[in-house]
């Protein structure tokens, strides 16, 4: 039987999905289910339980299986789009050692004083610190430090590996090979030996055991695809296969990622956190984001606690806020108002605040609610501003997340970038992203051949009209976040 279809997995911290894609990476079918809610045992902990994540993703494969009526056999392949920065700890006898810890828990924060170095470990590793000061028994117990999607993925295959799109760990590109001294910096010399092998996301790292089959339906000895690191997934969904594509994921944190050059190089010390450098699909691809740290979340807690009405009557006539809101918003002018939406900091500030500057008695509710776009629309093209100095101009851009399904945001991005904007057909990116690590692992296409585009839903031509009054808008904001340091301080 012609085995014609990709079973992808995402990930993500409050839901996993099962999906499947025919291996031109068009999505056919998706099931979710809720993960269990983030716990906190203490103050600024965030784990989940490891156990269950398997428990889960077994129920949703299942429950793809049974509403698809796609048959096991005809599956060809198995790959991953996940959350990263967490760690998810492996004993030798290939069980969960302790609860997944999320990229949200602060634990790393409290033993940072200790490092020689901190500005050269990641979390991830500042993490194994606080384990071997707070908990030794266990850290001595720890064989592999895995990612979230890892850990799924080694219940499917017993193999642990790593994408270079998501290492517990600084990667050398150019060696394709961990770089020890953050460990050393760290005053965790032995970690070394817990780091999984190095693959790239678009490589198979194993096949479907026996046990696996047993408990998910997909047949044992299918290969398994190492996946991607969300984010990266996404830009291979909307395309980003080629230096100048960028995808702006409007979702919760507002995240700018651009398909790099394999000489791009971006350093701690000269961006202050402001971009960061990961893996690619392939070996000589690189990718770069950026972020403001608040994107729709931010959006969703000022509707809810200015907007509630609207909410309401978007709920009454079955349509989503975002179509009632752009109803009253249609044919206005930019607005006046300057909106910060730092409501949780940005990454490389943590003391940044969300606020409104430059309210008068005339500003009326659509001003404010006008100003909330634009906040977080501007804020988001300073980033993508500073992204391109560091890497190259953009000329294919693409609006992806539950943001891109806003006509005011589609063709704001335009305006002030004064670039085409295209919105990908699906809503499912990362899922398409893994699909097409799967199709390249098989060598049914290549980034230089028959790669799969993306399909656009809509493309958005920036308004020359409206370019200059952004311009002055977008300085306003720069000199308003430098003003505002010293008072958030």
């Amino acid at each position: 039987m012609e085995k014609k279809y990709f079973l992808t997995i995402d990930r993500g911290q409050t839901g996993i999905k099962a999906a499947f894609l025919s291996t031109g990476a068009e999505l056919l079918k998706v099931e979710e289910c809720k993960c269990e809610p983030i716990r906190s045992r203490r103050p600024g902990w965030a784990e989940q339980d490891m156990e269950l994540i398997w428990e889960q993703t077994v129920a949703v494969i299942r429950k793809l299986f049974e509403s698809s009526g796609i048959r096991p056999e005809e599956v060809a392949a198995v790959s991953f789009s996940g959350q990263g920065g967490g760690n998810f700890l492996v004993s030798e006898e290939g069980k969960a050692l302790y609860p997944g810890v999320l990229s949200l828990d602060s634990r790393h924060e409290e033993v940072s004083g200790l490092f020689s170095e901190p500005e050269k470990v990641p979390r991830t590793i500042a993490f194994m610190r606080w384990l071997k000061e707070k908990e030794p028994e266990v850290f001595a117990r720890v064989r592999w430090i895995l990612g979230s999607k890892d850990w799924i993925r080694y219940c499917l295959t017993g193999e642990a590996y790593a994408d270079m799109s998501d290492p517990a760990a600084p990667v050398d590109f150019k060696t394709g090979r961990y770089r020890p001294e953050c460990m050393y910096a760290a005053g965790v010399p032995e970690c070394g030996d817990m780091l999984p092998p190095l693959v790239y996301a678009s490589e198979i790292c194993g096949r479907v055991t026996e046990a696996a089959a047993a408990e998910t339906g997909i047949p044992a000895g299918t290969p398994v695809v190492a996946g991607a690191h969300d984010m990266i997934a996404c830009s291979l969904g909307a395309g980003g296969i080629r230096k100048g594509h960028l995808a702006i994921i409007m979702g919760t944190m507002g995240i700018n990622i651009c398909v790099a050059g394999e000489e791009t190089e971006i350093t701690g010390e000269d961006t202050a956190g402001e971009c960061f450098l990961f893996g690619g699909a392939v070996k000589g691809m690189k990718t770069a984001t950026s972020s403001i740290g608040s994107g729709c979340n931010t959006m969703d807690f000022f509707l809810n606690l200015l907007f509630s009405e609207e909410q309401k009557q978007a709920r009454e006539q079955g349509i989503s806020v975002f179509e009632l809101l752009e109803e009253r918003l249609s044919g206005r002018e930019p607005s006046p108002v300057i909106f910060q939406p730092y409501l949780l900091g940005t990454f490389y500030n943590s003391s940044a605040k969300a606020g409104f500057a430059g309210i008068t008695a005339q500003t009326t509710r659509e001003d404010i609610l006008l100003a909330l776009f634009q906040g977080i629309c501007i804020s988001m093209c300073i980033e993508i501003e500073k992204l391109e100095k560091k890497t190259q101009r953009f000329d294919d851009i693409w609006l992806v997340g539950g943001g891109s399904r806003s006509r005011i945001w589609g063709q704001m991005f335009a305006d002030i970038l004064r670039r085409p904007i295209h919105v990908c057909e699906t809503g499912e990116v990362g899922c398409r992203g893994a699909a097409v690590c799967a199709g390249i692992a098989l060598g049914l296409y290549t980034p230089e051949r028959d790669f799969p585009k993306p399909k656009a839903a809509a493309v958005y031509e920036p308004d020359s009209g409206y370019a200059e009054i952004y311009r002055r808008q977008t300085e306003k904001y720069k000199r308003a976040y430098e003003a505002g340091i010293d008072i958030w301080k």
